[in-house]
Parts: C-alpha cells; structure tokens; sequence
C-alpha cells in the first residue's frame, strides 16, 4: 500500500510540475502583453526550469530578453542554466541562440555542436550549426549539418536554401538551382534564394526566366535594388527602352550617388528619344537625358561618355546609337 502511494504521488508530482510550467509560461506571455517585462522573466524562466525541453518557453524567454536589450544577462542567465543542466540538449541550443545574436559565432557553433551531440535527431540545432559555419566559411561543416537536418526533416526551405548557396560557391549550378527551387516551393517569401536563382538564369541565359524572378522581388520589395538594375538592363539589352527608363528612373531614387545608374538611365532617355516620332515627346526626353548626364558629371567629373553625350545633346543630335 505505502508503494502504491508512492508511485501515485510520483505521478501526481510530474502532472503538477508540467501544469506549474505551463501556468508560469500563460502568466509570462501575458504579462509580455501588459509589457511588465521582468515580471514576465521571471514567469518564463520558472517556465523554462520547470520543463527544460519545452523549446516554446525557451522561446518566450529568449524573445523577450531580446526585446528589453538584455542579451548579455541572457547569456549570463543560460550560461549557469547550461552548467547546472550539462546534458540538456534545449539549454545548450537556446544559449547558442543566444551567442547567435551577440555575434559570438564561434562560441554559438561549440553550443549547437554539443546540442547536436545531445540529440542528434533533432534537426534545430544541426540547422543553426548549418547557419553558423557558412558564416565562418567552414563550408564542409556548413554543408554536413545541412545534409543531416534535410535527412531528418526534408521540407524545411531554409536548409534547401542553405545548400544552394553552398553548391553556388562551388559553381555547382545544377544542384545550386535545384535546392532554390526546392526553397521556394516550401516558402516563397525567401529573397535571398530567389536572387540567387535568378543569377544561375541570367548565366545560363535563360533572361526570361531571370527577370521574372526579378519582377516578383520587386512585387514583395520596391527597394530591391540589386534586382531592379538588372531588370532595368535587361529591358535596355531587348531594346525595351521605356520599360529602362522606367526602372532606371525609379532606381535613381534609391540610389540617388551612382553615377552608375544616372548613365544607365540618360542613355535609355536617348535611346527611346530616337525611337519617337512626336517632336515635343523627343525633346521632353532629349532635357531629361541632359539632367541625368549632368548628375553623372557632378558624381564623376572624369565621365568621358557622358560629357560626349552632353555635347552631342546641346548641338541638338538626336543619336539613334550611343557614342562610340
């Protein structure tokens, strides 16, 4: 009878110790609310105490940290968390976190490693490890952590975009394309893979394929500007000079100190100058074409090309090709 009372009490013990952490974590998460923030870490770090492995209260705990400017007590904090709880897998990864955030990369790497250590079939930390050593350039060890969480969880764009951008370092643009797309499948919103996939088009050219690509970094950021210069030149090359103008007008804006993009967009004026035949349309565009070969000249005096276009334009030629 007194074992059987025992065990029951065991079992009880652990119910309550799960609801106590889930409890803590509901008063710590509304109290981020109520923006009584070191209230609140107190809650979600009892939270975390009370289940270690519970990786949401680990979050919670972490965001909030973050967000009152505390990282450096955080790591303080998960430092003596991790010495007193050594073979705790969510410890060690949160503190890698953590490091992660302070741009300490090498002691994030030793963290995720011992987390991959810990629990090697959980694919959190092998994806940050993955993250961490393509920052150091430790490319093998980069692609390895990736390859072993794509093993453990296939669909998970960030590692295919990982990979990608591993395979275009070693100019293996079949495999590099094809993980892209993979990370793009699972999630759209990727950026950074979209450019870099529609680089592998551009060099392959396939510039159709390219400038989509380009079309819809610009749909989910106007400022892009990396995509739309090369949109903007791929219109000059297919003699879209209006579709030029257009985007190199807008580019200009953002980059308002290249002398660069202010060439680009005076020879595109000129360009689709001689392609009108309205005489008050050719000189609306012949003036602005003259603004924009100023404004190269004031950012780079030594502009051979565009003084020469400024001399042709003020004895009112109307060049149908730039200047040789």
């Amino acid at each position: 009878m007194l074992l059987i009372l025992l065990l029951g009490s065991g079992v009880s013990y652990a119910a309550t110790s799960e609801e106590q952490a889930k409890a803590y974590f509901e008063e710590g998460t509304e109290l981020n609310k109520q923006q009584h923030y070191d209230e609140a870490i107190d809650k979600l770090t009892k939270a975390v105490q009370l289940s270690l492995e519970t990786h949401k209260y680990h979050q919670a705990l972490f965001l909030t940290y973050l967000a009152t400017r505390q990282g450096l007590k955080a790591i303080d904090v998960y430092k003596e968390m991790a010495r007193e709880h050594p073979d705790s897998p969510a410890v060690h990864y949160w503190l890698g976190r953590l490091y992660l955030q302070s741009q300490s990369l090498d002691d994030a790497a030793r963290e995720f490693r011992e987390a991959t250590r810990l629990a090697p079939k959980d694919e959190h930390a092998w994806i940050s490890l993955g993250h961490v050593a393509y920052r150091q350039g430790k490319d093998e060890e980069a692609m390895a952590a990736y390859q072993e969480a794509n093993k453990l969880s296939p669909k998970v764009a960030v590692v295919h975009a990982g990979l990608g951008n591993l395979y275009l370092k070693k100019n293996d643009y079949p495999k590099a394309q094809k993980e892209f797309q993979e990370a793009l499948r699972l999630d759209p919103s990727l950026s950074e893979a979209r450019y870099n996939l529609s680089l592998i088009y551009e060099k392959h050219g396939e510039l159709s394929k390219a400038m989509e690509e380009w079309k819809k970094l610009l749909d989910d950021d106007p400022n892009e500007s990396g995509a739309r210069e090369r949109l903007a030149r791929a219109y000059y090359q297919r003699k879209q000079y209006a579709d030029a103008v257009r985007e190199y007008s807008m580019l200009s804006q953002v980059r308002q100190d290249s002398p660069e993009v202010f060439m680009a967009l005076g020879e595109s004026q000129v360009m689709l100058a001689a392609s009108l035949e309205d005489p008050a349309d050719k000189k609306q565009l012949k003036d602005l074409a003259v603004q924009s070969f100023q404004r190269t000249l004031e950012l780079d005096p030594k502009n051979v090309q565009a003084r020469k276009y400024l001399d042709r334009l003020s004895a009112k030629a109307q060049p149908s090709q730039p200047p040789k």
